[in-house]
């Protein structure tokens, strides 16, 4: 095969690995969209198993209750929350997600979603609201 035929070749693998390939910041999304959905349908199951990362998981399981009962006793007055992603910022196996919630009879939120890379999956670290600003001097 002749040399430009075989860069060729390499070329058309290499887009083709390219397309199937998913940026990081795009599979956090997915991650934080999983869980919004998660907690919106009440599958507690799937966060356990599948969105929240151990670490979140051990805490909850702490207190020596099952971590999906922890969780329906947590959500357990949140109505209709909708979760809506406003920025992703990606450092290596660690992730930052801001979002804001809404959710009904409840004023919306706006937080910071720590996210961690575990066994090849982006899953829920924490949730830590931001510190309030000092006011700036004029």
């Amino acid at each position: 095969m002749p040399v430009l035929g075989r860069i060729a070749l390499l070329v058309a693998a290499l887009t083709l690995a390219a397309c199937g390939s998913e940026r990081p910041s795009d599979a956090v999304r997915k991650s934080v969209e999983r869980f919004g959905k998660d907690v919106a349908a009440q599958d507690y199951n799937d966060l356990c198993k599948n969105v929240l990362a151990d670490n979140l998981i051990s805490a909850l399981e702490g207190s020596g209750v099952p971590c999906e009962l922890a969780l329906k006793t947590g959500f357990a007055g949140v109505k209709d929350p909708k979760l809506t992603i406003r920025s992703v910022a990606v450092n290596g196996e660690r992730a930052l997600a801001n979002v804001h919630s809404t959710a009904s009879n409840q004023p919306p939120s706006d937080d910071t979603l720590s996210l961690t890379k575990e066994k090849g999956k982006w899953r829920i670290a924490s949730l830590a609201r931001p510190q309030p600003q000092a006011p700036q001097k004029p």
